[in-house]
């Protein structure tokens, strides 16, 4: 039996680990389940390494036209339409993780896993327990990220509505606040999905040790 790992980049990068089983026994009906889970979501990390790629050129550019002078900044009519362009496609490549990410969590069966799991050895239960547990958590963590990573873009929309011919830098100082505070909550919601997501890697082919799986 075989291990394999999968990384798929966010704004921090994001793992799931994959495994293949070899047996028609109960727990191998767990592993696959699990493993077909993972293979799912795997299909999202090609477009969040896409829209990590275009975040950095989003605050590269905006960082540019911020730091250019009054004069700069009523010129850049490029730059706010390269912004634009930006955030349009960063809107649309969440939308496909999102897509994908929700197809994946939706084909979990927990319930049916949980009970399985709970006709296994007590060592074995207890870490597949936990690992359910931690799917649950990676879940919420993924949907909190989609909310604030949304707020973010709303704030950047923001600042772009401001930087015109004619600035108000009041203005676009308090927006600029907004979406410093707004990118802050949506960098931690993810921080929180890829801590969880390094737990979930941890302890699964520790669960399956348990479970009597022999994984090379």
């Amino acid at each position: 039996m075989k291990k394999r790992m999968f990384l798929a980049s966010g704004l921090t990068g994001l793992s799931i680990l994959l495994l293949s089983a070899c047996s028609a026994d109960p727990v191998s009906s767990i592993y696959d389940r699990l493993e077909e889970q993972a293979q799912l979501e795997q299909k999202s990390g090609p477009i969040a390494e896409q829209r990590t790629r275009q975040d950095e050129v989003s605050v590269n550019t905006y960082q540019a036209v911020l730091e250019a002078g009054a004069d700069d900044i009523k010129r850049a009519q490029n730059e706010r339409d390269e912004l634009t362009a930006l955030n349009q496609k960063r809107v649309d490549l969440l939308k496909q993780e999102q897509k994908v990410r929700s197809r994946a969590f939706e084909e979990f069966d927990r319930q049916e896993l949980a009970d399985e799991i709970a006709t296994l050895p007590a060592a074995a239960k207890k870490d597949g327990t936990a690992l359910l547990d931690i799917f649950d958590q990676r879940k919420k963590a993924f949907n909190t990220f989609l909310k604030r990573y949304e707020a973010a873009i709303a704030s950047e929309k923001k600042v772009l509505s401001y930087l015109t011919e004619k600035p108000n830098f009041v203005k676009i100082d308090e927006a600029t606040a907004d979406l410093n505070r707004t990118s802050r909550q949506a960098t931690d919601a993810l921080k929180t999905f890829n801590q969880l997501t390094v737990r979930y890697n941890e302890l699964k082919p520790t669960f399956y040790d348990k479970a009597g799986l022999n994984i090379k």
